[in-house]
């Protein structure tokens, strides 16, 4: 993995957590009902053994914005 995409999953895995902290109570099985995914997925994306893919972090996004979770800036910036 190149940096880049090393810096773009670890913004994600940010995303994903932040999100599941602040909305969903910290549970990993209330963020993957609402993202749609395995329990297991969503704590691995979580933990980074698993690549976090577009489409859930762009669901993540959109449940933030729903939710009125205001998200950190990325660190790369």
């Amino acid at each position: 993995m190149t940096d880049i995409q090393t810096a773009n999953q670890s913004n994600a895995r940010n995303i994903i957590t932040e999100l599941r902290d602040k909305a969903f109570d910290s549970s990993d099985e209330q963020l993957a009902l609402a993202l749609g995914r395995p329990a297991e997925e969503v704590r691995a994306m979580a933990e980074g053994s698993e690549a976090l893919d577009e489409d859930a972090v762009i669901k993540a996004r959109g449940l933030a914005e729903q939710r009125g979770v205001e998200l950190s800036e990325p660190k790369d910036k």
